[in-house]
């Protein structure tokens, strides 16, 4: 992905017949993995370390899984050092070529962001004109990234949101707004 200026990626995996759905995301430290249960509405996320060091489960998580995957905890059934391994080979080895878009994101983000019905991303607003400061700057970090977060915080751009998915653009970063609008 890194080779290939990508800093995104989702691909699903299956275990125990119950299908997970994983976005990686590179452009922040350490790195997150967003695990979505396909038809279950949970979800989770683990950090990837410097080293390729996965976090290992919460205790909530592991006993979450066990309801979901209707496996009793255990040496000789199952332990989250087993899931954990099991995904590891699951992990694609190419980048996939599919765009992440925020609202994607946003799905496994949204107790950590304000504003959280509003997650389909509509575009950027400068504000050198108006007279007003950048908002939205967390919410820009938690569903775009550290290098996006820091290039809006430091041009005075604003995210913009909508709770209405027939509001949605197809996101373009803010370095190609900023070319076009200054």
């Amino acid at each position: 992905m890194h080779k290939q200026g990508v800093t995104q990626d989702k691909f699903q995996f299956q275990y125990n017949k119950v299908c997970f759905d994983v976005i990686i995301l590179i452009d922040r430290e350490p790195f997150e993995l967003l695990f979505g249960v396909i038809g279950y509405n949970y979800c989770f996320t683990l950090h990837l370390y410097k080293g390729y060091e996965l976090e290992d489960l919460a205790d909530e998580i592991f006993y979450n899984l066990c309801n979901i995957l209707n496996l009793k905890p255990g040496r000789e059934t199952f332990t989250s050092y087993k899931f954990l391994q099991y995904f590891e080979k699951k992990i694609p080895q190419k980048y996939s070529g599919r765009k992440v878009e925020p609202d994607e994101v946003a799905i496994y983000k949204k107790r950590k962001i304000i504003e959280e019905d509003k997650i389909y991303f509509i575009g950027w607003k400068l504000h050198n004109t108006d007279g007003r400061t950048v908002r939205n700057l967390e919410k820009t970090r938690q569903l775009l990234g550290e290098e996006t977060y820091e290039f809006c915080k430091a041009n005075n751009i604003s995210s913009c949101w909508s709770s209405n998915s027939k509001d949605k653009k197809l996101y373009f970063s803010p370095h190609k707004y900023l070319k076009y609008n200054s």
